[in-house]
């Protein structure tokens, strides 16, 4: 068996490289809607816009091949909480842009939560 080691890879062009018969995620934040709404920390999101309160939607700095792609995420009302007690509804909107909304599991009425993550998966443009 080889052993592989290497700090950075890319393709003959000089871009990312491509992965066969693997999917990594292509996109995922982890985002604070509260007070002045913000990404802590982001891979292939470009900003995000609050449309209202726990109404948010993302820009993707790559678009993918279609609005197909798939996204999953999960929210707590506080930062740190070990469980998590609220629900992310997630509509794609297109190519390049995704929309969701943080409810309550209390009453089910939306609100801004402090730790919301996002994770999407798919082909790019």
């Amino acid at each position: 068996m080889s052993t592989l080691k290497a700090d950075t890879i890319q393709s003959t062009g000089g871009g990312a490289a491509t992965l066969t018969k693997q999917q990594a995620a292509k996109a995922w934040a982890n985002i604070d809607e509260t007070g002045t709404p913000s990404i802590r920390d982001s891979f292939g999101v470009s900003g995000i816009t609050d449309h209202a309160t726990g109404d948010f939607s993302h820009a993707f700095t790559s678009a993918f091949a279609n609005v197909n792609h798939a996204s999953s995420a999960a929210s707590n009302a506080t930062l740190g909480a070990n469980y998590n007690r609220n629900t992310s509804f997630l509509e794609a909107l297109s190519a390049s842009s995704i929309r969701h909304k943080s409810s309550s599991a209390n009453d089910n009425g939306v609100e801004d939560q402090e730790a919301v993550m996002v994770i999407t998966f798919g082909d790019l443009a």
